[in-house]
Formats: C-alpha cells, sequence, structure tokens
C-alpha cells in the first residue's frame, strides 16, 4: 500500500475526475500510433525513451554545478548529447550481444510476500538492478577508474534509477514483470508490463522536454526530503507495495478506469526517479 504522503501527493496532484472527450480522443490517437506505426514491442523498453528522458532532464536541475561539470564531461567521451538522452543508452544496446550480461541488471524479481531486501537471496548471481546500481555507483565515483568506464557507469546508473522506479521492474518472476500478462488497453493489445512502460505515460506525455520542465514546479523541497530520506533498497520497496496495490491486475480489457488509478503514480516514480537519479549523482561526482 502507499502511505499516507504519498496518497496525499496522488491525491493533490490528479487535475481531473474523468477523461472528457477530447482528451480521450487525443490519448487514443496517440496510442494506436504507437502501437501501429512505431511498432513498440512488448516489455522492450522500462519507462520507455521519453520516461527515461524525463527522469533524466528532472535530475539534471538538481545536480550541484560541480556535478554537472563532472557529468557533462563524462557524456562528451560517452558521445552523448545530455543526461536526458543517456539515460536510453542502456535499452539502445540491448541488440549488442556484447551487452547480454547486462540484460539481468534492469529488474528484480521480488515475491509479494517480500520482508525486505537479502542479496544472497533476492539477487541471482547473474545480477539484478539493485547490485547494478551499487556496483555502478562505485564505478562512477572512482577517480582511479578510465574515464570511459565512468562514462559507461554513468550511463548505467542513470537508467537503471530509472527502472527501480517503474513498479513492474521489482514484479513476480513468474509471469516476469508483467511481460506475460496478455492485456487489451483501449482495445489495442500489449502486456502489463508494456502497458505501464510505454502506454500509461504516452497518455500524458506529448513532449517529454516540456512535461519535464513542467514538474520543476510540482517538486517542492518538503517532498525532495522526502524522497531522500530512504535508500535504494527502499525505493525498490516502493515499487514492490505499488506493483501488487495498483499495477497487477485480474482484468483483462482495461481503459479508462485502469488510467485514471495510474497515471498520476507514473507521474509521481517519474518524479522521484529524477530527484534521486540527482541525489545519487551528486553524491558519487560531487565534492
Amino acid at each position: 500500500m502507499l502511505n499516507s504522503c504519498h496518497i496525499q501527493e496522488v491525491k493533490c496532484s490528479r487535475i481531473f475526475l474523468g477523461i472528457n472527450s477530447v482528451i480521450k480522443i487525443k490519448m487514443l490517437l496517440r496510442l494506436a500510433f504507437l502501437f501501429v506505426f512505431c511498432g513498440v514491442s512488448a516489455g522492450a523498453f522500462a519507462w520507455g525513451a521519453d520516461g527515461h528522458r524525463i527522469v533524466g532532464e528532472i535530475a539534471w536541475h538538481y545536480l550541484q554545478p560541480e556535478t554537472k561539470t563532472k557529468v557533462s564531461r563524462l557524456l562528451k567521451i560517452a558521445g552523448e548529447p545530455s543526461l536526458a538522452e543517456a539515460s536510453t543508452w542502456a535499452d539502445r544496446i540491448r541488440s549488442d550481444r556484447r551487452y547480454d550480461w547486462a540484460a539481468p541488471m534492469h529488474y528484480i524479481s521480488l515475491p509479494r510476500h517480500w520482508d525486505g531486501y537479502r542479496e544472497a537471496r533476492d539477487c541471482p548471481p547473474a545480477g539484478c538492478i539493485l547490485k547494478a546500481i551499487e556496483n555502478f555507483e562505485k564505478k562512477l565515483s572512482d577517480r582511479n577508474v578510465i574515464e570511459s568506464e565512468r562514462a559507461e557507469a554513468l550511463m548505467f546508473v542513470a537508467h537503471f534509477i530509472g527502472d527501480l522506479h517503474q513498479p513492474l521492474h521489482t514484479g513476480l518472476a513468474a509471469d516476469r514483470g508483467g511481460n506475460d500478462i496478455e492485456v487489451r488497453f483501449f482495445g489495442f493489445p500489449t502486456n502489463l508490463h508494456s502497458l505501464w512502460d510505454v502506454y500509461l505515460p504516452a497518455g500524458f506525455v506529448q513532449d517529454w522536454k516540456k512535461y519535464a520542465s513542467a514538474q520543476l514546479e510540482v517538486i517542492d523541497e518538503q517532498q525532495q526530503s522526502r524522497w531522500l530520506s530512504g535508500d535504494k533498497t527502499e525505493w525498490a520497496a516502493e515499487s514492490q507495495r505499488l506493483v501488487h496495490s495498483h499495477a497487477y491486475t485480474t482484468e483483462k480489457a482495461l481503459g479508462e478506469d485502469y488510467y485514471l488509478r495510474n497515471r498520476e503514480i507514473v507521474a509521481l516514480r517519474l518524479r522521484q526517479g529524477g530527484v534521486r537519479l540527482a541525489a545519487v549523482l551528486n553524491r558519487a561526482l560531487g565534492e
């Protein structure tokens, strides 16, 4: 279950109780474009490229000046134009067989009744997202590591912090985090994981950069302080609670009701991911 602070944030940020006909038509047209013309594959990208860009863009605005300088230098080495774009890199390389070893690091499979993270039990030898973030954060902060490897570590950290805030990346192993749960969203066939990765955010994000900038007006200092009070295992615990309280459903035909129940959860997790990514980078690269 969400704690009272999260519930209040979701209630305060909800701007409508239903989708009016104009908004619904625009959303359906956007979804149709994604399904038919873009060929978004099931479970291909966590948060979708725009979701990761939003997390990266929000994080950029919360970086300390010295951290921005160091991040910019590493991005130049990596050939990435911005932290927002670099946040998508770990998905862009998934077709590169040289990075097959990184595939298990995008998620952690947790049971419904989970009593907290224990690495020996919850993270297999191939790795998991929590261990990956820990390892790449250490590499990023180590001044003795060559710059090209630190640049790669930066891009992994930026991506995996985003992944950790998508609830289905802490879902059940039995259904591969919702990838094996087929649903229809406003009549379009997809699976539960892709629904959260791509189609729920697509309902309210038309321009990712404008959307990210608008979130800076929503996030206040009290929220930042609260979001940074826990560690990465607590961020995983938040996702694990949300995946069972909001994401998993026995319904197969999903539409307006499911969208309205979850759109502000998605928006909240994107904001939290951005603020927390900035904190991780400030700690790893700041003075």
